[in-house]
Formats: structure tokens, sequence, C-alpha cells
């Protein structure tokens, strides 16, 4: 009787082996849902990024409507985010980073073409283009119909939709009332505040207190 109990017990119980084994599934189980889950994060900014991009691009074709130019940088930025009314109420930011999308525009106080870019976390989307915008670190790019030709820079493929790289372009920003070369942030990646420029006048926009460049973060 004693045998037969002691053999009982050790068909119930797990070996060291069948244990890992147990482990090792579950692990496996949690980096697969682990990385759906990720990559369903990486859908859900993206597609917002896109919406939140094409509501700018609408507000600014309807300010050209009336003004005959598209807006300046200092209009598009989202912190205040006022800039674009009565065409949208507020100018989104990036639900990442909480920065202004970065705003390219022709060289001009009174532009007549313009893009937006940002970077997608989901580098198998199809709109994915690496190498977008100054020194390539966008992947992502929304634009008016007639905006120059696109040029593709190449550059690494960032990591996690973010961006890499210091670009030759120069910046400015308004300080005391001076436009002001600004640094660029390869964190962001963008300008280091907002609004920025791409010309060493800021269009004459640092007569206005309100154009300051304040830091994105």
């Amino acid at each position: 009787m004693k045998k037969m109990k002691l053999r009982v017990n050790r068909q119930a119980g797990m070996t060291l082996i069948e244990l890992l084994v147990v482990m090792v599934i579950i692990t496996a189980l949690i980096v697969l849902i682990t990385a759906f889950l990720r990559s369903q994060i990486f859908k859900a900014n993206d597609a917002r990024r896109k919406a939140e991009m094409r509501r700018i691009g609408i507000a600014a074709e309807e300010y050209e409507k009336d003004n005959n130019c598209y807006p300046l940088p200092n209009l598009v930025i989202c912190k205040p985010g006022t800039g674009l009314q009565p065409y949208l109420d507020k100018v989104p930011c990036n639900p990442i980073n909480n920065s202004s999308y970065f705003y390219e525009h022709e060289d001009s106080v009174c532009p007549s073409w313009y893009r937006i870019y940002s970077n997608l976390e989901n580098t198998l989307d199809p709109d994915y283009i690496n190498g977008l915008g100054p020194a390539g670190v966008y992947s992502y790019v929304y634009q008016s119909s007639n905006a120059p030709d696109l040029v593709i820079v190449e550059t690494t493929p960032p990591s996690g939709g973010g961006g890499g790289g210091i670009p030759g372009t120069d910046f400015y920003g308004c300080f005391s009332g001076a436009c002001t070369p600004i640094l660029w942030d390869p964190t962001r990646p963008g300008p280091e505040c907002d609004p920025n420029f791409q010309n060493a006048t800021c269009y004459g926009q640092c007569v206005n207190p309100v154009n300051e460049c304040q830091s994105w973060n």
C-alpha cells in the first residue's frame, strides 16, 4: 500500500523540465500579446496623427481661400493653438510628445504651398516613407496639392517612429522682438521652440510679442 501511494504522488507532481516548458510557453505568450498590443497602440497613434494633420491642412486651405496665402508657422503651432481660428478651433499637438507638427512652406511672407511633417510609429504602414523633411528625419507628410516634388534623403530608418540627424537648414525664432537663430532638437525631432521660421527675418513676425519662441516641452 505504501509503494502504491508513493507512485500516485509522483504522477501528480510536475518535474522541473515540465515546469520550465510551461514557463517558456507563458513567457512566449506574454511576448506575443505585448507585441500585438504595442502594434495596436502604434497604429492608433498614427491614425490620430494622420487625421489631425489632415484637419490642419483643411484649415490651411480655407485660410488660403480668404487670404490668398497659406498661413505662416506662427499660426500653425499647437500652443495656444488658436492661430487658425475660425477655420480650426484648436491646432492639435503630436499625441506622443505634445509638440507642434513641423510646418514647412514656401520661403515667402505669402506662401503659395505648405507641407506638414511627422513620424509614424508603425514602419509597416503603407504611408510610411523614410527620409522626408529636413535631413530626412520624418516619415510622413501631408501637403498642399501644389507643393514641389518631395526630396527623399537616404537615412537609417528611425527606430519606433523617431527621427535622427541634424538638418542643414537654419531655423530662427523670436526673442525679445529680435529674429534669432535657434537649434535643432533631434529628440523631438524639430526646432527647439515654437513658432520657428526658416528665414532670418522671421517674416517680420517678431514685432508681435505673442510670437515669442517658446520651448515645446
